[in-house]
């Protein structure tokens, strides 16, 4: 019977190990070790109570949520039970930590899961800073410890980015992670800064505007900010009759066009540049179901087929090019928080910027100067919102430094680390498996819940087909002074 490790008790980690419970001794598995240094399994960093601040929600609505399969409304159902009569009504936009503890929750019930089937999972709140290929398996290493196991699962989750400017104070280039610092050392009176214009820029303009920061600079190429999610509709969308077979961003946009046709409803959709004439007119937008969001969240079931059909030129064109145009529309912000950006945006506390260039230390004075195309911002702060590094040699993590190292991981061209799309295997290496943010070269939308969902449920039918009762006979390989948890 085989040994399974997942590195990593997140949002990922946690439907991975779901997925296995659902298989249990009839793979071939016999235990799961669940590694993840903070012991919390189940939030991660997106849902976790130290990266959270009580205002953030949720940018889809709880009932377009779930972390089971075969039931798209998982999570409603857990908060009907969980918030009967409370603030939290089910349906809407809730707090981010709701969705933290319904994981938890999932986390729990898996390993029932696996209790009742025989196997054996062990959560070990201890940092895996190596793993390295044994005669049969791996060799997974924490500073305590060490164990060997038959087939390892990458699940790690939203890692650190390295600073531009390690040890200069008040540049934050993982925002949710500095949470705790940003609230008690950025300076009221200053002039704070939030490189990019998506959803967690949208986090971290709100999160200063609470704090009473005054002057607040939000920047990035674009300068456009997520559009607005609009009413819930309430009849099933009516999904089109053929599908997009071809290879090229055009081909595709052709076929969007003709088989979703839907307006634009105002004019200057896709032409205001000004952020508070577009949020104005986004917001009485939003106070309607609006269909072309229907359509372009409809694409999430054949996003990865899409992708991965395209021609490698096309997707360079696309991360080049229109990356930041498709995050505006495919992830709108939740109207309450649209209502909120346009109240510090009248105030003039949020001024967003196109245009951006580069960033540097301020000369002469603490602090950093900003270049954009239309001149340069001088900035007591920023906050790096840019999301987690596609880059490797970006990512401040032992763990990658190693693998690289050892040449169990490399780097994907368009970011991340190198899988096979289908499997997500990674590249040349039998056993070993990646999910989540460090996939984004390969399968580009590797965040929502409803994909980890789906590539959880397909490394865990790898896991199933390929587990072979090999530790037992490696555990030797071990060094003496490592061989202490086998």
């Amino acid at each position: 019977m085989a040994r399974i490790a997942i590195i990593g008790g997140g949002c990922s980690g946690t439907l991975v190990t779901q997925a296995l419970s659902r298989m249990g001794g009839q793979a071939g598995i016999s235990e799961v070790l669940l590694f993840d240094e903070s012991g919390g399994f189940g939030p991660g960093l997106p849902y976790g109570r130290d990266t959270n601040d009580g205002e953030f929600i949720l940018n889809m609505a709880s009932s377009l949520l779930s972390a089971r399969a075969g039931e798209p409304d998982g999570f409603d159902r857990w908060l009907q039970q969980l918030c009967a009569g409370q603030a939290d009504a089910p349906g809407g936009y809730v707090r981010r930590s709701l969705m933290g503890a319904y994981l938890q929750d999932v986390a729990h019930q898996a390993e029932s899961a696996f209790a009742a089937r025989g196997v054996k999972l062990v959560r070990v709140a201890q940092a895996v800073t190596d793993i390295e290929r044994g005669a049969s398996g791996f060799h997974v290493a924490t500073a305590q410890h060490a164990w060997h196991v038959d087939q390892v699962v990458l699940a790690l989750g939203h890692l650190k980015k390295r600073s531009p400017f390690p040890g200069v104070a008040h540049y934050h280039a993982n925002p949710y992670h500095d949470l705790g610092a940003i609230k008690a050392e950025l300076p009221r009176n200053a002039r704070i800064g939030i490189l990019g214009t998506k959803l967690t820029a949208i986090d971290m303009a709100l999160l200063l505007g609470r704090l009473g920061v005054e002057r607040i600079h939000m920047f990035s190429h674009s300068g456009q900010l997520p559009l607005v999610r609009g009413a819930l509709p309430t009849t099933p969308l009516v999904r089109p009759e053929h599908r997009y077979a071809g290879d090229t961003l055009r081909g595709f946009l052709r076929w969007f066009r003709e088989s979703h046709p839907c307006g634009h409803e105002y004019p200057g959709l896709m032409t205001i540049r000004d952020p508070l004439v577009r949020i104005g007119r986004e917001i009485e937008a939003a106070q309607a179901v609006r269909d072309w969001q229907l359509q372009l969240d409809a694409t999430k079931e054949d996003i990865d087929r899409y992708w991965t059909a395209l021609r490698p030129d096309q997707k360079r064109r696309f991360f080049r090019k229109y990356q930041g145009l498709w995050m505006s529309y495919r992830h709108p912000m939740p109207l309450d928080n649209a209502r909120k950006v346009q109240a510090l945006l009248q105030a003039g506390q949020l001024t967003v910027h196109p245009g951006y260039r580069a960033t540097r230390l301020a000369e002469g004075r603490p602090g950093f100067q900003v270049e954009l195309a239309g001149g340069t911002l001088a900035l007591d702060g920023i906050l790096d919102a840019t999301g987690v590094a596609g880059n490797l040699a970006r990512i401040d993590s032992p763990l990658i430094e190693n693998l690289i190292d050892r040449g169990l991981i490399r780097q994907h061209e368009l970011g991340g680390i190198a899988i096979d799309a289908q499997s997500l295997q990674v590249l040349g290496q039998p056993g070993l498996f990646a999910i989540g943010a460090l996939t984004q070269g390969a399968l580009f939308y590797v965040s929502a819940i409803e994909r980890l969902l789906l590539h959880a449920q397909r490394i865990a039918g790898q896991l199933g087909r390929t587990a072979a009762p090999t530790a037992a006979q490696d555990r030797e390989a071990l060094p003496p002074r490592e061989r202490v948890a086998v």
